[in-house]
């Protein structure tokens, strides 16, 4: 690859990474250390290689071609003076020249239309019209779309505003000097399938983020040739890709059900679903497994198992295991990262050194810190956050490390962010590249993740990936909705079939089509609920006190978090002895995961009569996904059918005695299952406002749903309750395959439509909001940072950071340490209508309060500060402003929660 020119060649008078004192990293040199990063990630990734070159259609030496002419001129857009002159000193060093340039638009943009109007007909083997580039211009969106969104389009004067004739004269001569020292004559015309663009995108992304680090491509101001100083990037390209934990190991090649536990228990037998898991037939192609069974069926061995085998047989890379909360993916990673070896070792062989990480906005406070910045680079100054940082952020970020991990688990939002107009969405599609995707509790998915689900499958089945999702039940047309994008993104069309009624059941679609298993349920969770009907928060109290009574453990799912907050402090006013206990999610993280843990140890499944006895735990929704909890008498608020079922699957879930041990060998003896119900008085003809009159709070959370939990309501009175795993596909159908007009009373049918309405109108918008992967890397429509990315509609939020001002400093409230990471233990989210503005406290000027505020995650711009004053131990208050420009008082204690005062 030796090349002979003048030295030094223009190029070499630009900076590409800027340090202290005029310390600069040239230009040329940065973009081929990203170059040779990107090359040396698809040599140390072999799977990686052969996944880019299937989606491609390239083989591997055209695939490296393309990275060693493209990936070198992502960073075009520097060349420009107003770009230069972010360091004046720099420019005057290097060119001997001021400017008055400013930089009012982001480099990637400007190397993009750089290139485009400029640059690619001197590239190019023949005369290119200057709006008609070819393939050649989906690779440049790729590259210069490196910053984790594509790039702008021309604007006019934009080059006249930024760039000098020198600058774009350098741009070109280092333009053909990378085709020269990539042995081409011209820009390859590479045929480049748009799909395939995002999953490059990601790769330059990660690229860039590598050989940003100083550690490894330290600066450089000797003028080299562009040869010699590629072959040093190679090399530390290598220890780069070493030192980000990137390497594939193998996995095991022996994994069974008890390595699916910490500590497995004794006289363990797989479930009808777990024998299914470790002898089902696996092709060796992208594969959707959709398994259907009742709480406690060990859905989440059953996924282990499979994923494992999974690697084994197509030899993927690894998982990522998305749960619906943060809570539950706390849980999991605790279980995965359990045992010795840990769980998640044993799937690969031994030897291996494997990562586990967690992904979810707080996860932080699980990981127990940030890793601190390397600097000295400083933010471009366009809202660019700068390379190295960003590389320093991720190897700590477990958001985004955790779908390039071998092992993530996160809650699901951030496997969908990947198909969403997020900031770095292309860096979790390469992540996801080569794993299997399980997907957990996706019953609780509404329409308009249901739909972001499906676009997610369908990329990940383009790209070659499997995945599991695990449900208690999932109606047919959401069923076959998930099979239809798993098929499309295989490029298959599929005929309907007849709808299983089968239940349990295991589904597989696959290069073969569509198989169905149905299954038997472990005898142990087979049983009868009955269900009783009650009207009145009199009438659970009694249920409550017989309870207690009982020495009993018992708790009361509410819909609304105001809701469990009046009924815990007036059950607390009236029976001052008893053993009551509070768990929603306006806690503070540092708070809330404290609660968590008291009720897994209180009601969990190795609780005994000690914590359990007479103690009573009144909740919102909090508990009813994933968490493995046991209560002995359940009260719900009337939810949707299958939200009941999955709430009845807290109850009595594990065989205890009649004292409350647990008793894995033997049967319970806490007697036949009860589910108590708060409903509206039942009316076989309501009124429109049937639910709103009784529970408004239900009414507000359930939008329109009303028609629907009349008609669960109605099953349920009819049969008394259910039997499992017998009545679930029944019950689910029977209220959601239904006709308006049939099969509710006449003055619900209108409910009934604004329910269609309304999953329609979800659906519609997550079409709206999914990014269009078959147009290619593009930029259409605003790109939104991940923190505020769409995953699930409802009302706005913010996050609310609790702080105390203290002796001219503002602190947060559970600790003396501004530090960043601490600010989050004291964060929550609330919606923004409660907390939309802060209210400035008394002799803090406007100015003043800004900068208190520097100390907070991204100086307190992206949510709400509300400055509390003790009033007693324990028990905070300050203000807020509302949406309605409003003053409000807010209370808080670790006890209740926050609340409004009225």
């Amino acid at each position: 690859m030796g090349m002979e020119f003048e030295m030094p060649a223009p190029f070499y008078r630009y900076w590409g990474k800027a340090g202290e004192e005029k310390s600069c990293h040239l230009l040329p040199y940065h973009c081929l250390d990203v170059a040779a990063c990107g090359v040396m990630l698809l040599k140390r990734l072999p799977r990686w290689r052969r996944r880019l070159a299937e989606l491609t259609g390239m083989d591997d030496s055209t695939l490296l071609l393309a990275l060693k002419v493209f990936f070198p001129l992502h960073d075009l857009g520097k060349f420009a003076t107003a770009f230069q002159n972010l360091r004046p000193d720099l420019l005057e060093k290097m060119r001997g020249c001021k400017s008055d340039k400013g930089y009012g638009t982001r480099h990637d943009t400007l190397g993009y239309v750089l290139w485009r109007e400029r640059l690619i007909s001197s590239c190019s083997r023949r005369s290119v019209r200057r709006r008609t580039p070819g393939n050649a211009d989906a690779w440049m969106r790729v590259v210069t779309g490196h910053h984790g969104q594509p790039p702008g389009e021309s604007i006019n004067g934009l080059l006249r505003d930024h760039f000098e004739d020198e600058d774009i004269s350098a741009a070109e001569a280092f333009s053909k000097a990378v085709l020269e020292l990539a042995g081409a004559e011209s820009l390859p015309d590479m045929a480049l399938p748009p799909e395939a663009t995002w999953w490059l995108a990601g790769l330059t992304v990660l690229a860039d983020w590598l050989g940003s680090n100083a550690g490894f491509f330290p600066y450089c101001e000797e003028i080299l040739p562009l040869c010699h100083y590629w072959e040093r990037a190679l090399k530390q390209a290598e220890k780069a890709v070493e030192a980000a934990g990137l390497n594939p190991d193998p996995p095991s090649g022996r994994f069974t059900l008890a390595d699916c536990f910490a500590d497995p228990p004794a006289n363990l037998k797989p479930t009808p679903l777990q024998r299914w898991a470790e002898t089902v037939a696996l092709g060796s192609g992208p594969s959707l497994f959709i398994l259907e069974d009742v709480t406690g069926a060990g859905k989440t061995e059953a996924a282990l198992l499979l994923a494992q085998r999974l690697l084994q047989v197509q030899g993927g890379g690894g998982l990522y295991f998305g749960l619906p909360t943060m809570a539950t993916a706390n849980g999991m990673y605790q279980r995965l990262g359990g045992g010795r070896p840990p769980v998640y070792r044993r799937l690969f062989a031994r030897g291996s050194h494997p990562s586990l990480v967690l992904a979810h906005s707080r996860a932080e406070l699980v990981r127990g810190h940030l890793l601190p910045l390397p600097g000295p680079e400083d933010d471009y100054g366009d809202g660019t956050e700068a390379a190295a940082n960003r590389c320093s952020a991720w190897l700590a970020d477990n958001r985004k490390k955790a779908l390039l991990a071998e092992v993530g688990v996160g809650t699901i939002d951030q496997a969908l962010l990947a198909v969403l107009a997020s900031r770095h969405q292309s860096l979790r599609l390469l992540g996801l590249l080569d794993k299997v995707l399980i997907a957990d509790e996706v019953h609780a998915c509404d329409a308009y993740m249901n739909r972001l689900l499906q676009h997610l499958l369908r990329a990940h089945a383009r790209a070659g990936g499997s995945a599991v999702l695990l449900s208690a039940t999932l109606p047919h047309r959401q069923k076959a909705a998930l099979i239809r994008a798993f098929a499309e993104g295989l490029g298959h069309e599929i005929c309907e079939t007849e709808p299983c009624d089968a239940y349990p059941l295991a589904t597989v679609f696959d290069q073969n089509g569509i198989s169905i298993r149905p299954l038997q349920t472990r005898p142990e969770v087979a049983r009868r609920v009955a269900v009783d009907f009650i009207e009145s928060e009199a009438q659970a109290e009694a249920v409550l006190a017989d309870a207690v009574a009982r020495g009993c453990c018992a708790c009361w799912i509410c819909n609304t978090v105001d809701d469990a907050r009046r009924r815990f402090e007036q059950l607390v006013q009236k029976h001052p002895d008893w053993k009551l206990d509070l768990f929603h999610a306006r806690f503070t993280l540092h708070d809330r995961m404290a609660v968590e843990q008291w009720v897994l140890r209180n009601f969990g499944k190795r609780s005994g009569p000690a914590e359990r006895r007479g103690r009573v735990l009144i909740a919102t929704q909090v508990v009813e996904q994933s968490l493995d909890l046991d209560f002995d008498v359940l009260i719900s608020d009337l939810a949707p059918i299958d939200l009941l079922v999955q709430r009845a699957g807290r109850l009595q879930r594990h065989p205890r005695d009649a004292e409350g041990r647990y008793t894995p060998d033997a049967p319970d003896r806490r007697g036949a299952p009860k589910l108590t119900v708060q409903a509206p008085p039942w009316d076989d003809d309501p009124a429109a406002d049937w639910l709103r009159q009784a529970l408004p709070g239900t009414a507000a959370v359930y939008e329109a749903e009303d028609a629907h939990l009349w008609l669960g309501m109605k099953l349920l009175r009819e049969r008394q309750g259910f039997a499992m795993p017998g009545d679930a596909r029944f019950l689910i159908e029977g209220v959601y395959d239904t006709d308006p007009f049939e099969d509710f009373p006449e003055a619900l049918q209108a409910k009934a439509l604004e329910a269609d309405g309304l999953y329609r109108g979800k659906s519609s918008i997550a079409e709206d909001k999914a990014l269009p992967l078959e147009q290619g890397y593009r930029l259409e429509g605003p790109w939104l940072d991940e923190d505020i990315a769409p995953t699930r509609l409802g009302e706005p939020t913010t996050t609310v950071w609790l702080a105390r001002l203290t002796e001219g400093r503002l602190l947060p409230l559970h600790s003396d340490s501004a530090a960043p990471e601490v600010w989050l233990e004291s964060s929550l989210i609330l919606r923004r209508a409660l907390a939309y503005h802060e209210v400035i406290p008394d002799g803090v000027s406007p100015e003043g309060w800004q900068k208190l505020k520097e100390g907070l995650p991204g100086k307190g711009k992206w949510g709400v500060v509300i400055a509390l004053n003790c009033v007693e131990d324990k028990f905070w208050e300050g203000q807020v402003q509302s949406e309605q420009v409003r003053n409000r008082t807010v209370i808080y204690s670790q006890t209740t929660g926050l609340a409004f005062k009225e």
